[in-house]
């Protein structure tokens, strides 16, 4: 084919060498625009298309129609697209002409060549979105089924006998939150903040090297006098002084803070005399109370359950210094949901000028980074826990599988010895899954009972991987004990007849005043000094279920010997941290006192 005429060089040149324009007429035959060269018209390139296109060259003439001039240079980009294109699919030259004319009518229309523009930057936005999707999806860790099955059976079981003789080391948690969210704070506190916290071996009594904080931004103004009136109630609210945000930027500025301000009190020997002693044996000694730094720092979601004793005794066995602990995440970064920094470490990031510098991203992420800035990073221990840190049953994650605890993890380590059966893997929905089977959670899929009308107590052992007491039936057995009726510690019903106060007797019993002849009734009947003395609730009401639930948390944790569950995340609703404290820590632990009727 001749493909004579102007190279595409010729309209580089500069304005005085461009061709002149020639007026645009859409019912003008082909034959006005074709440069005098052969054409044959089977078959077009996009070289002969441009040539036959772009005669035109932006001039005022161009603006002058009411067309743009900018227009002619846009129809000369389709050289480099459509020449490609044409090679390849050899596009009938009658098609390449009724697009021509399309493009030309649209490009010299001042208002459709604004819709185009606006078409086109959608599509680029559209475009820079899909990437910007498809990037993350790439980065995404959570994009399979994680085998923690396998995790639990390969690591060595936590002997809570191995520390025992360790002291004790002093925590401070962290809970990154916001204004807002009054409720969740409430829930937390009334949960693990002071049902797991660790007690003292002798008396029971919670010590004080573990402390819990809720870590906010600066609170709108419509929530400042409320946030007020909560830290003078509960003195565990840490105002950073930032914008509220959930990226590392808080994160940091949490970290600043606590280089300098996370202590715990610690009682020390009174070096000058004082008025308050207290006892010690046969004499008296004086103390006061001193503050010092904590070993570790922990960063904690508003969306996590933690087990605190749990979790002191975990990090009793680590080194002091130069620690990150957590759940890691491909071998790269500890998940954001909790994770925990020896002090130095947090001194370090708070002075070092590029950490400070660092651009606000994915928290979780950057403090990795961060830490790869440290002198001695290789020395650092990256101690993770990937058994006993999971989602909630009801999570739609990756990470989500029944409450565990230490009996159904030594089941997980005998299969994995023995293996599986044939059977057993095609139920569990082949090799592939085998690993990563849960009775409780599917990934993915919204959480559903396995039987419809489940009481509380039945729910909350329904979430219990394995499937708990009822598993296969999911009903309580009409041989066991009835579901429990609840009554309150000061419930009317659980005091002796002679405690109770009996209207008609004190109208009986009343006096009047001598001086004002009023009625004077007679007191109720107190309970201090009886009550101690006094049952606990009468006969007829029949026996507790407590010792049913202590003797099955006896068996769940191998009567205490191995450590369980640390962090439960994903608790996106309030009653989720209900399910979790009743299932981890038992009605003993929860408070919860019940008796049955008969």
């Amino acid at each position: 084919m001749d493909r004579a005429g102007p190279s595409r060089g010729a309209y580089a040149t500069d304005e005085n060498q461009r061709p002149s324009h020639t007026p645009f007429d859409p019912d003008q035959e082909w034959s006005m625009h074709t440069p005098s060269s052969s054409f044959t018209k089977k078959s077009a390139t996009g070289a002969d298309l441009a040539r036959t296109l772009l005669p035109m060259s932006p001039s005022k003439s161009g603006v002058e129609r009411g067309g743009s001039a900018s227009a002619d240079w846009l129809c000369l980009d389709l050289y480099r697209v459509l020449t490609p294109v044409t090679k390849f699919l050899r596009i009938p030259s009658r098609v390449l002409r009724s697009f021509h004319r399309l493009i030309l009518v649209m490009t010299h229309s001042p208002f459709l060549s604004s819709v185009i523009a606006a078409c086109v930057g959608m599509l680029v936005a559209l475009l820079c979105t899909s990437l910007v999707a498809h990037v993350r999806h790439v980065q995404d860790p959570d994009k399979s089924l994680l085998p923690w099955r396998e995790y639990c059976a390969v690591r060595p079981p936590f002997v809570n006998a191995d520390v025992a003789s360790i002291h004790p080391v002093s925590l401070l948690v962290g809970v990154v939150t916001v204004d807002h969210k009054f409720a969740r704070r409430q829930v937390i506190r009334s949960t693990y903040a002071s049902l797991t916290m660790p007690t003292h071996p002798q008396t029971g009594h919670p010590l004080s090297h573990v402390q819990v904080k809720f870590i906010l931004g600066r609170p709108k103004k419509e929530y400042a006098d409320r946030i007020a009136l909560e830290m003078e109630m509960y003195n565990d609210i840490v105002i950073l002084d930032m914008k509220e945000t959930q990226w590392s930027h808080k994160t940091y500025e949490f970290l600043r803070w606590a280089s300098e301000n996370a202590t715990v009190p610690v009682l020390v020997p009174r070096s000058t005399p004082a008025v308050h002693t207290i006892p010690a044996g046969d004499s008296w000694k004086e103390y006061e109370v001193r503050w010092k730094l904590v070993d570790y720092v922990i960063k904690a979601d508003d969306d996590a359950f933690i087990v605190l004793d749990e979790l002191e005794r975990r990090l009793r066995s680590l080194p002091r210094q130069l620690l990150h602990w957590g759940y890691k995440v491909k071998d790269q970064f500890m998940s954001g949901e909790t994770y925990a920094l020896s002090h130095d470490l947090v001194q370090f990031l708070a002075s070092s000028p590029t950490v400070a510098q660092w651009p606000s991203l994915k928290e979780d992420e950057q403090v990795a980074q961060w830490l790869a800035l440290h002198p001695n990073k290789e020395d650092i221990t990256w101690a993770s826990e990937p058994c006993w840190i999971y989602d909630h049953p009801r999570a739609p994650t990756p990470y989500a599988h029944g409450f565990l605890f230490p009996d159904e993890v030594e089941r997980i380590k005998h299969e994995y010895m023995t293996g599986l059966s044939t059977a057993e893997i095609e139920r569990r929905g082949g090799l592939s899954k085998a690993w990563s089977y849960s009775t409780t959670s599917q990934w993915g899929r919204a959480y559903t009972p396995p039987k419809p009308d489940l009481s509380v107590e039945e729910r909350v052992e329904a979430l219990v991987e394995g499937g708990g007491r009822w598993a296969g039936h999911w009903y309580r057995m009409s041989h066991e004990i009835d579901t429990p009726h609840l009554f309150s510690r000061e419930d009317v019903v659980l005091r002796p007849q002679e405690m109770r106060h009996d209207p008609e007797q004190a109208h009986t019993d009343r006096a009047f005043d001598a001086h004002w002849g009023l009625p004077l009734y007679p007191a109720a009947p107190t309970r201090l000094g009886q009550a101690m003395h006094a049952p606990l609730m009468p006969e007829p009401w029949g026996p507790t279920v407590e010792g049913v639930s202590d003797e099955l948390r006896r068996q769940r944790t191998l009567n205490g010997t191995l450590g369980g569950t640390v962090v439960v995340h994903y608790l996106k609703q309030d009653q989720w941290f209900y399910e979790t404290a009743l299932a981890l820590l038992g009605r003993t632990r929860t408070g919860v006192w019940i008796t049955v009727l008969w």
